[in-house]
């Protein structure tokens, strides 16, 4: 009875011991951006994202035009004015190899600025809504690659 206790215990930790774990890394991306504050701040962001590379996927090229749209809104009792900042990614993921398009598209998000009421808090509200807004887009565009990517080589 204790030798089959003892190689059941030990089949128990040495049985499932030699699975494989696939893991795959993300492919070869050059992102091709305008040369602003904001752009470069989502090629940062979205450079974070593919720290390693699988040499053995094919590499893409993804081009995006990154703009932004500031409308006013009235906040609920309708006293203060609120602007409402929309940050929009349009994107263009080309095969490298042959220039092949293999997707298009446009990625939006909206934030609310707030209301501030000095110049330069205005300004400097603006501007730290703007980088995050192009922070989310990158990974939200990230995201969107990955998947076109691995189910385009598929």
């Amino acid at each position: 009875m204790k030798i089959i206790f003892l190689i059941s215990i030990v089949l128990l930790f040495f049985g499932c011991s030699n699975t494989n774990n696939v893991s795959k890394n993300a492919p070869l991306v050059d992102l091709v951006v305008q040369q602003d504050k904001y752009s470069l701040i989502f090629k940062h962001e979205f450079n974070n994202n593919f720290e390693t590379y699988d040499k053995s996927l094919a590499r893409f090229i993804v081009e995006t035009d990154l703009s932004f749209n500031t409308n006013n809104a009235l906040s609920n009792n309708g006293n203060n004015s609120l602007k409402i900042i929309k940050g929009t990614v349009n994107f263009k993921i080309l095969n490298k190899i042959n220039s092949k398009i293999i997707k298009t598209g446009s990625i939006s998000s909206s934030i609310n600025a707030g209301n501030v009421s000095s110049l330069y808090s205005v300004d400097e509200n603006n501007n730290f809504a703007k980088e995050r807004m192009a922070r989310y887009l990158a990974s939200k565009l990230y995201r969107k690659i990955l998947l076109n990517t691995y189910t385009s080589e598929n």
